[in-house]
């Protein structure tokens, strides 16, 4: 007889049974995986949407029933930070270039800038005397026109688009 020769194989039903066993536990595992794997991706988009979306609607407060949210907030604090950051280079701008003693203006701004807490608290604070602001003046009945807003940009920035005004 030759080695590379095989036996014949005998299926028996301890064998079939093993088979049956086996292939069980195979979908078994491959379930367990495939429902775990979307359990991942369920807690990852979930994770996604509530930092990106579902937290920034939050109100961080709320002043007589209007909500200020954490995505406003948020833009708020970006932008006030952006301003000191200005305001601060200019002052150092004009203590280099003319001596001038401005160590009372920058040691505010750097109070504000580097107490991330301070800044977010002062920004909380102008939100609410805005919102304060806006709900007595609808009370009152003050409204301003977009022409309105338009003429005093231009006036704070001398910008008239159809020619300087001349005193009348």
């Amino acid at each position: 007889m030759d080695n590379k020769q095989q036996k014949p194989k005998f299926v028996t039903k301890k064998h079939v049974a093993r088979l049956e066993r086996e292939r069980r536990q195979v979908a078994l595992v491959r379930t367990v995986a495939f429902v775990m794997f979307g359990l991942i991706a369920l807690l990852l988009v979930y994770g996604y949407l509530d930092l990106n979306y579902l937290q920034l609607q939050k109100p961080v407060v709320e002043v007589n029933g209007e909500a200020i949210t954490v995505k406003y907030w948020k833009e708020r604090v970006q932008l006030e930070r952006k301003s000191m950051l200005d305001r601060f280079q200019y002052y150092q701008y004009l203590q280099q270039t003319f001596n001038m003693d401005v160590s009372q203006q920058t040691q505010e701004l750097q109070y504000y800038l580097q107490t991330p807490e301070a800044l977010g608290q002062l920004v909380i604070d102008r939100l609410i005397d805005e919102a304060l602001i806006r709900q007595e003046a609808e009370k009152r009945g003050i409204t301003v026109t977009e022409e309105e807003i338009e003429e005093a940009i231009q006036e704070a920035f001398n910008y008239f688009p159809e020619g300087t005004p001349v005193p009348s």
